[in-house]
């Protein structure tokens, strides 16, 4: 991984925080009060009232003659507002695959490789309905391998079709949309990730779609 790529996102998740912090201080007042724990919980200012919660949901179906792909998979994240535009969290994502196919035997069969992936993520909601997204992500996915002809590769050794694990991390900048004024809406997210490998065909550019609370 390259390590520009990983200063990227730091670099902009402390500038946005700094400024965004002094300029909410140039229009708030301190408080000379010390709160309780339990009301600063729970009063409107509290952390309670400082999280977001928020994800994405993918359901998808493909085929061919000799191969068929079910997949599903969630990905929830939880943001805390550090000042009232700036947010920062964690965000996991799971993904269940199932591919059933002609195997290099002659038999039908199928396998259930699993895709996950964790990370943090830090945003600054710059308009009501627009915002900037920095995140990194530690990647582990898994496939099938398959053989010159598309056929899923059968180990008659262990009677298992042969599957693959790889481990990368994702560096993700882009903007979003969103519809929250501050209860339940949909998002909108394109992402360009920097840390593509260079001798991929795989695009740098997605799209994600989800719902967040209280944004």
């Amino acid at each position: 991984m390259k390590k520009n790529s990983l200063q990227i996102p730091l670099l902009i998740l402390a500038l946005l925080v700094t400024f965004s912090i002094s300029m909410e201080a140039q229009g708030n007042k301190k408080s000379k009060k010390k709160p309780d724990p339990t009301e600063d919980y729970f009063n409107e200012s509290g952390f309670k009232h400082k999280l977001w919660y928020g994800g994405g949901f993918n359901l998808g179906f493909s085929g061919s003659s000799q191969l068929s792909l079910f997949s599903i998979g969630v990905s929830p994240m939880v943001g805390y507002k550090i000042i009232d535009k700036v947010s920062v969290g964690p965000r996991l994502s799971v993904q269940y695959n199932q591919i059933k196919g002609i195997a290099t035997d002659g038999v039908i069969r199928k396998a259930q490789p699993v895709s996950y992936s964790v990370g943090v993520f830090s945003r600054w909601k710059f308009l009501p309905f627009l915002f900037a997204h920095a995140e990194y992500e530690r990647e582990n996915s898994a496939g099938v391998f398959l053989d010159g002809n598309g056929y899923l590769v059968y180990d008659i050794s262990d009677g298992k079709v042969q599957t693959y694990r790889e481990a990368r991390d994702n560096v993700y900048l882009g903007l979003g949309y969103t519809s929250n004024a501050g209860a339940l809406g949909y998002e909108i997210l394109l992402l360009y990730n920097a840390n593509t490998p260079e001798n991929s065909l795989e695009l740098p550019f997605s799209v994600r779609f989800g719902l967040s609370y209280n944004f």
